[in-house]
């Protein structure tokens, strides 16, 4: 029983972590990051296979940093390049070739230290990429807001706020952000819901950050007792979401699901298909980073965790070639913008 009363105690400062806060530590500024193996089933290491998906690698990720950890979204950049934001304002960026970790960087967000600032500026939350311009975009939580990097991450050179987030609580921001093909925007909010209980979403008819963008409201239902924490674009255009839980007394959980992005309409409610359930005893923790590559003809899952800058959870970074038929990309009007 006492046993029990710890776990409970426990997952309870871990949900008061997941939401977010002001981090304080002692200083280290090295740049390295070191790889410790990890079975998908520690019962079962010659375990591989999660519903769509084949478990090819895990790791739990380690550094010295003070700053890192936190890790709330993940891209991949090509040849082998990861890219990772923390929710206290820190862009981690590593290489990651036949299960060797080079080329890492632990640094602060532009626009994240200065006077006048505090972690409301520094809580970034989703990321998306474009591998044509090399753009980066962080949506911050609590400032409700997303700013553009220049490809060279040196500087932020656009930053809108999100008009629809009047009211919004400071931990009910956009938490998952991703880049259509089309170069539409997906946003998703984990928290903030709409009055039939699906998640707050966004579809901007381009780049959030320019004057002339365009966006429609719809809903996304999540998985029971799930929230999205990250959101991925596969190579026929569907979208790949991440969903999170915080169970009681169970700990983490996740799901993976797919979403056809011509099923989002404006005031709709658009729900995706679970392709994929990782919980205890797998290995499993706070997931809120996702990202995909593709390798010898497969395409790669990457998940990471957000370890919430806490001694009793991990950062781990997971692997999987993903099992999924693909479906023909058709070519079609943005959906939900023909009134407009």
């Amino acid at each position: 029983m006492q046993r029990n009363f710890v776990r409970i105690a426990l997952l309870i400062l871990l949900a008061l972590f997941a939401i977010g806060g002001e981090r304080r530590y002692s200083l280290n500024s090295s740049q390295s990051i070191k790889l410790v193996p990890l079975p998908l089933d520690a019962n079962d290491p010659e375990r591989r296979k999660v519903g769509a998906l084949t478990f090819l690698n895990g790791w739990e990720l380690r550094s010295d940093n003070s700053d890192f950890g936190g890790i709330s979204a993940l891209t991949s950049l090509g040849d082998n390049r990861f890219l990772a934001v923390s929710d206290a304002g820190t862009l981690i960026g590593f290489t990651l070739a036949n299960g060797k970790m080079e080329r890492s960087f632990i640094a602060a967000l532009p626009g994240a230290q200065g006077e006048q600032l505090d972690y409301r500026d520094r809580d970034s939350e989703g990321m998306a990429y474009d591998a044509t311009s090399g753009h980066i975009w962080i949506s911050y939580e609590a400032r409700h807001a997303v700013r553009r990097l220049s490809p060279s991450l040196g500087r932020v050179d656009g930053v809108k706020r999100l008009p629809f987030t009047e009211g919004w609580k400071a931990n009910g921001g956009v938490e998952a952000m991703t880049r259509l093909n089309d170069g539409r925007f997906v946003l998703l909010s984990e928290t903030h819901q709409r009055a039939d209980g699906s998640n707050s979403g966004y579809l901007y008819s381009g780049d959030p950050v320019e004057r002339g963008a365009r966006y429609i409201s719809f809903g996304y239902r999540a998985p029971e007792g799930y929230r999205p924490t990250d959101a991925t674009v596969l190579p026929d255009g569907r979208l790949l979401i991440l969903n999170r839980r915080i169970g009681f007394p169970q700990g983490f959980s996740a799901k993976l699901a797919v979403l056809d992005p011509s099923e989002i309409q404006s005031g709709e409610v658009a729900t995706p298909k679970v392709i994929a359930s990782i919980a205890p005893p797998l290995l499993v923790d706070n997931m809120e980073g996702l990202a995909i590559t593709q390798q010898n003809g497969r395409i790669i899952v990457w998940m990471v965790s957000d370890n919430n800058f806490t001694a009793f959870q991990r950062t781990i970074l997971m692997k999987f070639a993903l099992n999924l038929p693909n479906k023909k990309p058709e070519a079609e009007t943005a959906p939900g913008f023909e009134t407009l």
